[in-house]
């Protein structure tokens, strides 16, 4: 029984706790999730399972979740594309904001493309783009084009260039928002983009990949914001190695890259588990082709890539996750037999990881947990799959973000 005179202190007591409580869940950031729904314009003239499927999939799935209050209240989800205000369905939805990026942050998204690929690379892919669709135009077509394949799986049309501009913009206006919300609260982002990055080299676009996005926004991070972020972990759980990541990262000091990945798969590189690089900053985590979250991932994940990816050693002040999803067992495209929810599973786990790994007593330990994703693979879009599709493995990750 509580005597008669702590009661008012008590009292006290709880109405600043709620007070406090409910004053900070008030000002917690919303969670951004940037899309760019003019992504089709990139697109194959035969089957390809890199196709715009993949977005439309994932958009379809987010939107129901995001009608209850809890949900509209935690995200935002902003179409970049400069042509529509209108959803999937072609309707105009309330769920949406429709903000597309201006010229400058275009021409900076280029800048930073220069600066992790080369400068001729940059402008010749734009020039073989946007010379192919005046081409077009002058001839009476359409502007939109097939031009052909970069490789015998990476293709490109007459506006390739213009859609991977907006998604390394979207990356980038991510890391933008998550440093600039306010250094105490969580806050997360995602960049629903297509295609694929990890696998474009500094030289060379590859497996499906033009320009490398995950590589992009960290570089766009420590230059952005030198006084805020100093260090940054990428940390890829696409079902493939990401060799362009690491190709480009490894001389940057103050850039980690971690990948799980099967073997033997696409690159055919990283088939042991082993730290590299410049600056000791690159490992790989092989996992056997059949590999579960009970039986191989959860243990690697754990016991290697989050340590490697944050501890107190190395505290990065944003974490950047090249969120593939064809580690399903559904996806075709590999052997690996992860369902949706491990996804969010690992989701849950690098939250808890970083929450630990920021713990202390002084200022720089107080920072929220800065987390950007990166839709990478994940090109099972059938529903009804055993073990969840794509858009469900998305799900999980954004539902372990609320």
């Amino acid at each position: 029984m509580i005597p008669l005179l702590l009661r008012p202190f008590i009292t006290l007591w709880f109405i600043l706790f709620y007070s406090v409580g409910t004053i900070h869940a008030l000002t917690l950031p919303k969670t951004k999730i940037f899309y760019d729904s003019s992504n089709h314009l990139h697109r194959d003239i035969q089957f390809h399972p890199e196709q715009s499927t993949r977005i439309d999939a994932c958009i379809k799935a987010l939107l129901p979740f995001l009608e209850t209050s809890s949900s509209s209240s935690s995200f935002e989800l902003i179409d970049v594309s400069p042509m529509s205000k209108t959803d999937i369905t072609g309707t105009p939805n309330s769920l949406i904001q429709f903000r597309p990026f201006s010229q400058t942050q275009l021409a900076h998204a280029k800048e930073i493309l220069k600066t992790i690929h080369t400068p001729e690379l940059v402008e010749s892919l734009e020039m073989k783009c946007t010379s192919s669709r005046d081409r077009r135009i002058q001839e009476g077509k359409d502007a939109l084009g097939f031009i052909g394949y970069l490789d015998h799986d990476t293709f490109l049309t007459t506006e390739s260039y213009h859609v991977c501009l907006r998604a390394a913009a979207c990356w980038m206006e991510c890391v933008h928002q998550v440093l600039t919300a306010g250094e105490q609260a969580p806050t997360f982002g995602f960049a629903l983009t297509r295609p694929p990055g990890h696998h474009a080299m500094k030289l060379l676009p590859n497996g499906f990949c033009i320009f490398n996005f995950a590589a992009a926004a960290a570089v766009y991070a420590i230059q952005q914001y030198p006084s805020s972020c100093k260090k940054v972990s990428i940390l890829d759980w696409d079902v493939h190695y990401g060799q362009g990541v690491a190709d480009i990262v490894e001389g940057y000091s103050n850039i980690r890259y971690v990948s799980m990945h099967q073997v033997p798969a696409f690159p055919y590189l990283g088939e042991t588990r082993s730290i590299s690089g410049r600056y000791k900053n690159i490992l790989t985590v092989p996992m056997q082709p059949d590999s579960t979250w009970t039986c191989g991932y959860s243990e690697l994940f754990m016991e290697h890539v989050l340590p490697f990816c944050s501890s107190e050693d190395w505290k990065p002040d944003l974490v950047i996750v090249c969120a593939g999803y064809d580690a399903l067992g559904s996806d075709e495209l590999a052997s690996c037999s992860l369902n949706a929810q491990d996804y969010g599973r690992m989701t849950m786990l690098l939250r808890e990881h970083l929450e630990r790994c920021r713990g202390g007593n002084n200022n720089d330990d107080e920072k929220g947990v800065k987390i950007v994703f990166g839709l990478e693979g994940g090109y099972q879009v059938d529903e009804g799959v055993p073990g969840g599709n794509l858009a469900e493995a998305f799900m999980e990750t954004i539902k372990a973000l609320s």
